[in-house]
């Protein structure tokens, strides 16, 4: 079915120290023919021995591109770590481009994952409340069947995603509004479960102070303080294939490895409103989770403190 399609945006790839997982990835890249590629790779880590063999074989994939394609790369000389790198690739990107693709280097997307991403470009271009486009749905068996190819919902799901260059001027990567965003209880724009509420407020804490560092969770934030709402695909579009060795936040594998991606079928059918379901935000809570018993333990905790 789409073997002729061309996506008309650029795409952004983020690539690192796994060739072999990135070869594979680039190739549904390479099936879709985006006009414009966009090559980032971190510099190796001076305490690993043998990565800087490893990245520059990464790198190698700018030969592998043998279509009608403008090749842009930004190849850093040395490691600034991933919140940086990542939060920069893509501030770099959109300096450059209105609005595109972004993917990691160990997600599979399956080949209907573009033209659903071209089409929510399109249609959501003017609208300044829509930030995030999704795909990665891992509750897509818990939801049953749904009355539209997406739904709305305020989880900002990474990993192979699409967004705007109006809506990344808004990413506050050092969350410099956090105690603003407390002050005015804006964390119960999330969820109406208060241990959940304050969970994410921990997390979002930790992000500021770098004990967690990660440009992801501050993207999260951002979209939450400007009063942003991101889209999901009802279908899961992408298959995490980086679980396991060498991996940087997807070490062991668990119950998201291994789900499979599928493929969303066209004309796609659109929500009747922006309404976002209670139900959805719980499910997807819980299921991008690393650590669900870690999560259960400190929602004990909680439970005592407040008591």
């Amino acid at each position: 079915m789409f073997e002729e399609y061309k996506c008309p945006y650029p795409v952004l790839f983020l690539i690192f120290n796994r060739p072999q997982l990135a070869e594979i990835c680039f190739e549904r890249i390479r099936a879709a023919r985006p006009p414009r590629l966009y090559l980032h790779c971190d510099g190796a880590r001076s305490d690993r021995e043998g990565e800087a063999e490893i990245v520059a074989l990464s790198r190698q994939i700018t030969e592998k591109v043998d279509w009608p394609c403008t090749v842009f790369t930004l190849f850093r000389p040395e490691n600034v770590g991933l919140r940086k790198a990542l939060s920069g690739a893509i501030t770099w990107f959109f300096e450059h481009e209105e609005a595109g693709i972004i993917m990691e280097d160990d997600c599979l997307v399956d080949p209907s994952f573009f033209p659903f991403c071209a089409e929510m470009l399109d249609r959501y271009q003017h609208d300044d409340q829509v930030m995030h486009i999704g795909a990665w749905n891992l509750i897509e068996q818990r939801t049953g069947a749904l009355p539209a190819d997406y739904f709305w919902t305020n989880f900002s799901i990474v990993t192979a995603f699409a967004t705007w260059r109006r809506a990344w001027q808004k990413m506050d990567l050092e969350m410099t509004h956090l105690a603003e965003f407390e002050r005015h209880n804006g964390i119960q724009r999330l969820m109406d479960a208060r241990p959940a509420q304050a969970y994410m407020l921990d997390k979002f804490r930790a992000v500021q102070a770098l004990k967690i560092r990660s440009w992801a969770y501050a993207w999260f934030f951002s979209i939450l303080q400007e009063g942003g709402i991101c889209l999901l695909s009802s279908k899961n579009l992408v298959k995490n294939i980086g679980f396991g060795e060498g991996a940087t936040n997807t070490g062991a594998s668990n119950a998201a490895s291994e789900i499979d991606a599928s493929s969303i079928t066209f004309p796609l059918r659109h929500p009747a409103d922006k309404t976002i379901h209670p139900g959805h935000e719980r499910q997807l809570f819980y299921a991008y989770q690393k650590r669900p018993f870690r999560l259960v333990l400190w929602y004990l905790l909680h439970f005592l403190k407040l008591r």
